[in-house]
């Protein structure tokens, strides 16, 4: 095969049947079974595999339940994005009442002693994480 692949799992493949290409060619079994995900550099799929669909500008996570997989959130990075996000934020600050000796006249317009709430929305900003970008190919 050509390629350096990363897999996302391991299989055992007992008693497999002859795998065929999509143009129906058959393809020497290589051991790896059937619907199995690898990451390829070079960005061709290896005879036997195809661009494995709905994953191009994914994230790729684990799930524990089967009912979850292929469930899509969001929309797909493009070529090299590192989309901007924001965080919204919401709290309270208290402030203390504080005695002045001394002062001309109280505080009639500045902070007073209570409770305030602050919410608010962050600046969108990158993630800043690195990637490398590869192709996905599913088994056939």
């Amino acid at each position: 095969m050509t390629g350096r692949f990363l897999l996302l799992g391991l299989g055992l493949g007992l008693g497999l049947v002859a795998s065929r290409s999509a143009s129906g060619e058959p393809v020497e079994e290589d051991g790896v079974p059937p619907g199995m995900v690898a990451h390829v550099e070079g960005g061709v799929c290896p005879p036997g595999w195809a661009p494995a669909p709905n994953i191009e500008g994914r994230l790729v996570v684990a799930v524990a339940e089967g009912k979850d997989v292929g469930v899509q959130v969001g929309e797909p990075l493009s070529d090299r994005e590192d989309r901007t996000h924001t965080h919204d934020y919401a709290g309270e600050i208290a402030l203390p009442s504080k005695a002045i000796a001394a002062a001309d006249g109280s505080n009639q317009a500045g902070a007073q002693a209570q409770t305030y709430a602050i919410a608010g929305t962050t600046d969108p900003g990158v993630s800043g994480l690195p990637f490398v970008q590869v192709i996905a190919c599913v088994k056939q």
